[in-house]
């Protein structure tokens, strides 16, 4: 398959400041000096982010009469890696993974003895909750850009919507998501709205790419992003993923026992983009495994090697990360996807598609702009 590398001066974080500087605020980053002319012409700006819908999605299942198909202003690359925690923790703060310290779903926290989901606060086998505090949040918080936007402009409206599974979040469904969008949108004056909504990742993830429940959605998405501009012509929308996905086969840690012999603990991070903590002594044993068996599928780099290349992204990196990272990092690069047995079965047996890898299908987004 064919892979695409971060790119820093041209990602969904460059995006973000773009944003931030458009309102005032002094820029992390390198922002995206094309996109920066065009909203510097508009002072409605909503920001839609639908979960998944990578650039070759949107080719996929959208023709060119679509409004995703032709308002695309650029193509630009998700955050490495390519997964909703990193990509979306990186817009709504301005800063790159290895800065904020958001790197991917799952990561080892030694307090609580287990790998935890960081969105969920959920120990990443059980499903069980760890603690009544998030413990991401305790070690990692920022402030988003909706806080630092309005306290730079106060007289300007800022707004945001979410899924109602997400603390705050009010939207019960796609067609309630764009109504909600409706009602801010609206409003008078000058305002910068965000919406997220949690498709088409998760129906691609139980049923694949090519599904037709999955070709369905991204014609809803299309069509409610179409009526919202049309009756709105004087607000820009910005449209974009966070990642896209492809469709996975799974290999298990534990189907080669001289390789998962030499692992401390199990895999964490993504399992397109896994750390792996090795047992003492045995780093040149891991490594010799790993390429053996996972080699024409996987990337590996060591922490060192990580950290140096700069995979996470520019920056100084956050405390949190050093304890985060493995000794060893695995980049998808093909088709598979890493994962455990739980009573002999794979845990995500039923994942039919994942994304956190280096292919262009989970690297690339469009940065679609409508009425510019």
């Amino acid at each position: 398959m064919k892979t695409t590398h971060p790119n820093y001066c041209h990602s969904i974080c460059n995006l973000s400041n773009s944003l931030i500087y458009r309102f005032g605020v002094t820029p992390f980053h390198s922002t995206i000096k094309e996109l920066d002319e065009v909203l510097a012409r508009h002072g409605k700006i909503v920001v839609l982010l639908f979960d998944g819908l990578g650039t070759a999605l949107i080719e996929r299942h959208l023709d060119s009469s679509s409004i995703l198909v032709n308002n695309r202003f650029t193509t630009i690359t998700s955050t490495f890696p390519p997964t909703t925690v990193a990509a979306t923790t990186s817009l709504l703060s301005g800063r790159f993974p290895i800065e904020n310290g958001w790197l991917g779903w799952s990561q080892y926290f030694k307090n609580v003895g287990c790998n935890v989901d960081v969105f969920t606060n959920e120990n990443s086998i059980t499903k069980s909750k760890v603690s009544n505090e998030n413990e991401m949040h305790k070690v990692a918080p920022y402030e988003d850009i909706f806080e630092m936007i309005a306290k730079k402009n106060p007289k300007l409206r800022v707004a945001s919507v979410w899924p109602s599974i997400i603390a705050n979040g009010t939207a019960r469904d796609l067609p309630d998501f764009f109504d909600k969008v409706r009602e801010v949108t609206s409003i008078q004056g000058e305002k910068f709205v965000y919406g997220y909504w949690l498709q088409p990742d998760g129906l691609i993830h139980m049923t694949g790419v090519g599904s037709e429940e999955v070709h369905k959605t991204i014609l809803d998405i299309s069509a409610g992003v179409e009526k919202l501009a049309r009756d709105f012509p004087e607000t820009l929308f910005v449209v974009l993923a966070d990642h896209g996905l492809v469709d996975i086969h799974f290999v298990a840690v534990e189907e080669h026992a001289d390789f998962y012999d030499t692992l401390l603990r199990p895999f964490s991070n993504e399992p397109r983009a896994a750390f792996f903590f090795v047992k003492r002594g045995r780093k040149r044993e891991f490594a010799r495994l790993f390429n053996k068996y996972y080699g024409n599928e996987f990337l590996l780099k060591t922490k060192r090697q990580a950290l140096k290349e700069e995979w996470f992204g520019e920056g100084l990196p956050h405390p949190v990360v050093k304890n985060f990272m493995g000794d060893y990092l695995a980049i998808a690069i093909d088709h598979a996807c890493f994962d455990y047995l739980i009573g002999g079965q794979l845990a995500h047996s039923r994942f039919k598609a994942h994304h956190a890898g280096l292919t262009d299908d989970e690297m690339l987004i469009d940065l679609i702009l409508i009425n510019k």
